[in-house]
């Protein structure tokens, strides 16, 4: 059922109800009304007849050879024209009864205590009734109402509410329909506006939120971020999509060469003739070649989870304690460097600590295997600086920012080719590595919402990397899928 026809319905019906209740309430406060009315006006009859009345009892006993018919007409009109139902009954004991109007067959006991009620020739009467001072308070005036006369009134009153309850149920259907119209008209609004959104996310259309109906706009602000995370799932659907292609057609296409070598090698060690020098330098090239895959494939499984990365899932991280760690580690990798770290001892940014650790290890790694100085191992020094306050600088600046730098004194990187060693798989002839490393490095510098950039050496000798991270974590969102696989 439409909430349009809801509302004629609950009108419909509870209009209706509350015009029936409110109608008996008044019917029960009127009759009751009226009943103290009717029975004020036969005490106040009672009051005004009963001087004439003991007057003319008086004569009809004392002087009964003068007609008091003046005084009888008098009562009698007088009787008659204070009420159009009822009538008045006089008791003289010792003459004969004065009769005006309508009254019962019978009489009841007076009573001096007011109005009553009782039941004469099959009808209900009301009296009043009090005694003249006379013959012993034998003589007795009575003035009765009819039940009836005042129970059609009220009967004239019920059918009105009767009436009234019957027009209400129309008039409620009708209120009810046109409010229900014009009470639905934001929600028709509304579901007009989710019809045109669609499906398609690259849409952006969104539901409007200022209907001036508090339930509605809240409610269109709850499916709006409905929405939005039904984009960023659609969005990141595809981002998913579009790093598994990258990473199949890159490792395909990466994995080529490595792997034919490999076949051929062992191809070669088949060679029953093969002697046993060669067979040894076949097997030391498989076993390079198997590590080339190896990280190969580590390198492009950890740029596809840059690519995939939420900047929403990071945390406070510490630079300088992930810097220290990572040096640790390092030594033991490469016994023959001497690494050192330097700078801040706390540099807390928002980010991936996972990420960050990359960044460390590969520098480290690219300045232990290509930074060896002239007295033949690696002189590798790890600075971390902290740059102004996350809040933003003194200056009105956008925040702080850690700047961390891996150098050496090998034989350093020309100024020409200083971007170039962060496209993929650059590298030098005869490098062990994949040529991967710098652009993981550059990859997770960007998502963190920083860069990275290559630098002369200290003194001018050997190669500095200076990776600047905020310390609020990135502003923008990360870069275009594939685009560091692709």
């Amino acid at each position: 059922m439409r909430l349009s026809s809801r509302f004629a319905v609950y009108f419909a019906g509870a209009f209706p109800a509350l015009v029936l209740a409110a109608g008996l309430l008044m019917l029960t406060l009127v009759s009751a009304d009226l009943r103290a009315e009717r029975d004020d006006h036969l005490a106040t009859r009672l009051r005004a007849l009963a001087p004439t009345a003991a007057a003319y009892a008086w004569r009809s006993t004392r002087l009964p050879q003068v007609p008091p018919e003046y005084l009888q007409r008098w009562l009698a009109a007088a009787a008659a024209q204070a009420a159009d139902a009822g009538g008045v009954y006089l008791d003289i004991p010792g003459a004969a009864p004065l009769v005006v109007g309508d009254v019962p067959p019978a009489r009841p006991p007076a009573r001096a205590a007011g109005p009553a009620g009782f039941t004469a020739g099959g009808r209900e009467w009301r009296y009043a009734a009090t005694g003249l001072g006379l013959h012993g308070d034998t003589a007795t005036l009575w003035v009765f109402e009819p039940g009836e006369h005042l129970d059609a009134r009220l009967r004239t009153l019920g059918r009105r509410v009767a009436l009234a309850t019957l027009v209400a149920v129309a008039v409620g259907a009708a209120a009810g329909a046109a409010l229900g119209r014009f009470a639905t008209r934001p929600l028709a609004a509304l579901r007009r506006q989710a019809r045109a959104i669609g499906t398609p996310p690259e849409s952006g259309a969104r539901l409007g939120t200022a209907s001036g109906v508090t339930e509605l706009d809240e409610l269109a602000l709850l499916l709006n971020h409905l929405l939005d995370r039904r984009d960023a799932a659609v969005a990141r659907t595809g981002e998913a999509l579009e790093t598994a292609r990258a990473f199949a057609a890159t490792a395909a296409h990466e994995l080529r060469t490595p792997l034919t070598s490999m076949r051929t090698n062992i191809t070669l060690l088949e060679h029953p003739g093969l002697p046993p020098g060669e067979r040894a330098e076949v097997m030391r090239d498989l076993v390079a070649e198997q590590a080339r895959v190896e990280r190969l494939v580590t390198m492009l499984r950890r740029l596809a989870a840059g690519e995939l990365l939420d900047p929403a899932g990071f945390a406070a991280t510490d630079v300088a304690e992930i810097a220290a760690s990572a040096a640790a580690d390092a030594r033991r990798r490469h016994p023959g460097a001497r690494i050192a770290v330097t700078g801040a001892s706390t540099a807390v940014v928002r980010g991936w600590a996972e990420g960050l650790r990359l960044i460390v290890d590969n520098l480290l790694d690219n300045a232990a295997v290509h930074g060896a100085g002239p007295a033949g191992h690696a002189e590798i020094t790890v600075t971390v600086t902290v740059t102004g306050t996350a809040a933003g600088t003194a200056t009105g600046g956008t925040g702080g920012t850690v700047m961390l730098e891996v150098a050496d004194r090998g034989r350093g990187i020309l100024p020409a080719d200083r971007e170039a060693v962060f496209a993929r798989f650059h590298r030098h002839a005869g490098s062990p590595g994949s040529g991967l490393g710098l652009t993981l490095v550059r990859q997770q510098a960007r998502l963190h919402g920083g860069d990275a950039a290559v630098a002369g050496g200290p003194a001018g000798a050997g190669t500095r990397v200076q990776v600047r991270i905020p310390l609020t974590g990135p502003s923008a969102p990360p870069a275009a899928p594939g685009g560091w696989l692709g």
